[in-house]
């Protein structure tokens, strides 16, 4: 036989405790103020439960040590030093002495009384609905009726009692699973519906059972929190549907102590039917056989059940939602992220700005890891700022480069100019981020941006996993290349001719080249843009556009003598450098095959 046996605790004719263990078990008071009364609990090996607080200093802390033995019965020893326990046949059992008593014999100690018993005695009475229970959002094939209800009167219930049972469901299937009372809800329509004595929510986590609500029958003396049965939860987890007990018998429980319970319990399931908690409840009355558990009881419970699944699966969508809203809010503004189609790949032209911060490996290696953290997330936030004000879409970060969109998910007619305006607002940013880091970091900092504009599909770039809101295409590629080239060009900011063309005349730029970067099949025309108001800027562009001109038709002489004089009047022009060093070196060596293409060599 299995030395599994169950244990029942009552205080003042009230089961405060019934627990299914294995071995032996030791009874006293609490050792500690946070020992919890009536629950099992292993301490040094074996099985202990608190039976009276801390301060009831007529229970020892060591009281009573119950053992199962091999025929079915139990030896009882009285750990305390001064109380008798009664045993079953009325006798005392002195401190420190033992005695084997029969199952479900009844012990006594004070208003205490305890009844060990075998759970095998009640495996027979279990009884249980057909049909495993349905997952939420799952439909029941079920033969004949799809209702699952005997009509009113089939089983001596009438009308008015059945749809006040409907409505209690209805009150918690329309409750918020996210509100407070959700599991209290639950827990009281579970005692109304089945006119049980006490109800309770049970959460199944890492294998145990959590009581997350509890409700007890207005006649009920008073709340009970005990530990349900195990043996009924185990099968409504194993087989995931609706058990019922009806209520043993026992010949030798004459006392008015003795309460025999009927137990229902009805699986709790999660979107994918893993059973995640249970309702349970139970029926119990002092001294008298309480009427059983019907299957049509049963069955208004598992509807019950299935409507707090629904209630969960319900909440862990919002979840989902709602972390989904949380990150295309880090995309976008919170009125384009209630849209409710961003994902949806289209195609549509935008403008992509990819923003690289200079000497990033070399400024992180000085800095160390936790200050460049500092650092970086003051850069990027700072150029995210710039990125928002002008209605833009922050991509993706990587590494030390942000990457952002204009032109979708919302149509923005004027998306070249949002996204040149927030490149230049970013280069104003500059002299307040080195005021505050320069002095740590012991050296200023600097940009490289580059902008393009084209058609590119936008939609979901990463996957069902994570999602990414982003563009793809050459569109995108080439906006990469571009921002490279600025460390070719000695510049800040680089856009394509496209993007120079969507613009108007509030924009100060100078076309520097036709250039071919790599992977990028056809050259393109890079073009200078610069902050309003710098010196000499008006002069910068026409000695630049001519001698570039001289440049293109070969005059590499004439090109060279107007860049040196530009170099001798204004020498910060380091765009003007490097084509002053392209036409000395096209005069010394020939121009290149690709002239006047400039093939820049890395990206």
């Amino acid at each position: 036989m299995s030395d599994t046996w169950q244990l029942r605790i009552y205080e003042q004719n009230e089961r405060v405790c019934l627990a299914d263990l294995t071995g032996p078990a030791e009874l006293g008071r609490q050792t500690t103020s946070e020992e919890p009364l009536y629950t099992p609990h292993l301490a040094g090996g074996q099985h202990r439960v608190a039976i009276a607080p801390k301060d009831e200093r007529a229970i020892s802390r060591q009281q009573i040590l119950i053992e199962p033995l091999a025929g079915g019965s139990f030896r009882v020893t009285n750990l305390g030093g001064k109380r008798t326990i009664s045993l079953p046949d009325g006798k005392d059992l002195p401190p420190n002495a033992s005695c084997d008593i029969a199952a479900e014999g009844l012990l006594r100690l004070g208003t205490k009384s305890i009844r060990p018993g075998r759970g095998e005695s009640s495996k027979s009475s279990l009884q249980s609905l057909a049909e495993p229970t349905i997952a939420p959002g799952k439909r029941a094939v079920v033969a004949g009726s799809p209702i699952g209800l005997p009509p009113p009167n089939a089983t001596g219930v009438g009308l008015k009692p059945l749809l006040q049972w409907l409505r209690a469901a209805a009150d918690v299937l329309q409750s918020a699973a996210g509100s407070a009372d959700f599991f209290d809800k639950a827990a009281q329509a579970l005692v109304e519906l089945v006119d049980l004595d006490s109800g309770q929510v049970l959460i199944l986590r890492k294998g145990a059972w959590h009581q997350e609500a509890y409700h007890s029958a207005a006649r009920t003396a008073k709340v009970s929190l005990h530990s349900p049965s195990n043996q009924v939860l185990e099968q409504v987890r194993q087989e995931k549907r609706t058990f019922w007990e009806m209520p043993p018998t026992h010949t030798q429980a004459a006392s008015s102590l003795v309460e025999v319970e009927a137990v229902v319990a009805a699986p709790i399931l999660d979107g994918h039917g893993a059973v995640i908690g249970a309702l349970y409840g139970e029926r119990r009355i002092g001294g008298a056989l309480p009427a059983p558990v019907t299957e049509l009881e049963a069955v208004l419970v598992e509807v019950l059940a299935r409507g707090v699944a629904a209630g969960l699966a319900r909440q862990e969508q919002e979840k989902v939602v709602l972390a989904a809203h949380v990150q295309f809010e880090q995309f976008f503004t919170p009125e384009l992220a209630r849209q409710p189609d961003l994902l949806m790949g289209r195609d549509t032209e935008v403008s992509i700005l990819f923003c690289d911060i200079r000497g990033f490996s070399r400024i992180s290696q000085r800095l160390g890891p936790a200050r460049t953290m500092d650092w970086i997330g003051d850069v990027l936030g700072t150029l995210s700022d710039c990125v928002r004000a002008h209605s833009g879409v922050l991509v993706d970060y990587i590494g030390d480069e942000l990457i952002a969109m204009w032109g979708a998910p919302e149509e923005q007619p004027d998306h070249a100019r949002l996204a040149c305006r927030a490149a230049l607002d970013m280069l104003g940013q500059i002299p307040l981020l080195n005021a505050r880091w320069e002095p740590i970091m012991g050296e200023t900092m600097n940009l490289g941006i580059g902008i393009n504009t084209g058609p590119a599909r936008v939609g979901n770039t990463g996957s069902h996993h994570k999602f990414k809101y982003g563009p793809l295409g050459n569109t995108v590629n080439l906006a990469s290349r571009v921002q490279g080239a600025t460390k070719y060009l000695k510049c800040q900011i680089l856009m394509t001719g496209a993007t120079k063309s969507a613009l108007d005349d509030s924009f100060y730029s100078r076309r520097l080249c036709e250039a071919l970067v790599v992977n990028i099949a056809e050259p393109v025309a890079l073009h200078e843009l610069v902050l309003e108001g710098q010196p000499l800027h008006a002069e910068a562009t026409e000695v630049y556009e001519q001698a570039l001109s001289r440049f293109e038709a070969k005059d590499f002489a004439s090109a060279a003598r107007a860049l040196g004089n530009w170099r001798m009047q204004c020498p910060n022009d380091e765009p003007a450098l490097m084509l002053l060093y392209r036409a000395v070196r096209c005069m010394v060596e020939g121009p290149t095959p690709s002239h006047p293409v400039w093939v820049l060599p890395g990206k």
